[in-house]
């Protein structure tokens, strides 16, 4: 059993970080406390850690209720704002969050909330007893979604991953073989749409079986692989799991919008068509311009369908705008089509735009 460092040993540990985050030696550190947790975070900063520290231990006293695991005495975060990624660090039971993030939108906003996603990574490690490797993170990144916003009451941002996982059920990128390969599949970008498929996995079998379940498949982790410990939670093979997860999300119905917060959600105010009229053959770039809000939209949640195809597609990012391709095949016929937009930013809230394009005959 790991023994469970006192408040000595986590703060040798935060000092052991300092290279691989050299900028704390240009700055002065401070360090606060909670009952269960320590935060070091540069000085200048404490009136920040402080009102993030209160939430932070709710959400500590939260996770130690909500899994079957017992946590440590005191976990230790280091908040760098230099760093483009958090780490989770197990054996040492510190955790680095990382706020030079594209996620990060509001300084308290995101530090609480990558906070807490670190902690309940943290959480299910515990259970897993360190046990991580790339195949299930899907199920680790789908899990961490769920807890933090069930503390928040904000389970029905939840209901986007269910868009997200049809939409890509549709591209053919969505299966457990699919997310298994999660460098291929999320090239190690944590966002709401490459955790969506681990989230209505879950929920699925949560819904079907119990709310126990998921904590006993990380538990079972300790000892098997993937597919072996979805077998010895679930009493199913992995592929009859699957076949099952894949009819629930098939038959999700994909509403208009979800509003989880009006100030963040979403809002398309420009649509730019390259070329203005399309000729078959060619490829036509649709180009959005959403507006700045309080939320942070990502191109990981943006989706359009191609109405004469219905065919959907990713967008990507496309220098200060997100824009999406729809190729128009060798033989389509003159006339107007259509499209529909979805945007699903990183808290869930969802709206729908359509709009129209020509497709021209060749002179």
């Amino acid at each position: 059993m790991r023994k469970i460092p006192g408040i000595l040993i986590i703060l040798m540990g935060l000092m052991s970080l300092v290279p691989v985050c050299p900028e704390a030696y240009s700055q002065q550190m401070k360090d606060i406390t909670s009952e269960h947790l320590l935060m070091r975070l540069p000085q200048e900063r404490t009136l920040l850690g402080r009102e993030v520290l209160i939430d932070l231990e709710r959400f500590y006293k939260f996770l130690d209720g909500a899994i079957d695991a017992k946590l440590p005495r005191q976990i230790a975060l280091l908040v760098d704002w230099e760093r483009q990624e958090s780490r989770t660090n197990y054996r040492d039971v510190s955790i680095i969050v990382g706020m030079n993030q594209p996620v990060a939108s509001g300084t308290r906003t995101f530090l609480l909330k990558e906070s807490m996603r670190e902690i309940a990574r943290f959480g299910l490690l515990e259970l897993s007893q360190g046990a991580e490797r790339p195949d299930y993170e899907f199920l680790y990144e789908g899990m961490i979604e769920i807890l933090v916003n069930e503390f928040n009451h904000t389970s029905r941002s939840l209901e986007s991953a269910w868009v997200i996982s049809k939409f890509l059920d549709e591209m053919g990128q969505l299966s457990l073989e699919t997310q298994r390969s999660w460098p291929d599949f999320s090239k190690d970008h944590r966002c709401f749409r490459n955790a969506a498929p681990g989230i209505t996995f879950l929920l699925t079998f949560r819904e079907l079986e119990g709310r126990d379940k998921p904590g006993k498949f990380f538990k079972a982790l300790r000892r098997a692989n993937l597919s072996k410990s979805l077998e010895e939670t679930f009493d199913k093979t992995a592929s009859e799991l699957e076949a099952i997860w894949l009819r629930k999300v098939r038959q999700h119905r994909i509403p208009d919008e979800i509003t989880i917060s009006a100030e963040e959600a979403p809002q398309l105010f420009e649509t730019t068509l390259i070329p203005e009229a399309v000729e078959p053959g060619d490829q036509l770039k649709v180009r959005f311009q959403f507006k700045k809000t309080e939320g942070v939209l990502l191109p990981d949640g943006v989706f359009i369908r191609d109405l004469r195809t219905n065919t959907i597609f990713q967008a990507h990012e496309d220098s200060d705008a997100i824009s999406a391709t729809i190729p128009v095949e060798a033989g389509t016929a003159p006339g107007e089509y259509g499209y529909s937009i979805t945007a699903i930013d990183e808290s869930g809230n969802l709206r729908q735009y359509k709009g129209n394009y020509e497709v021209i005959g060749i002179p």
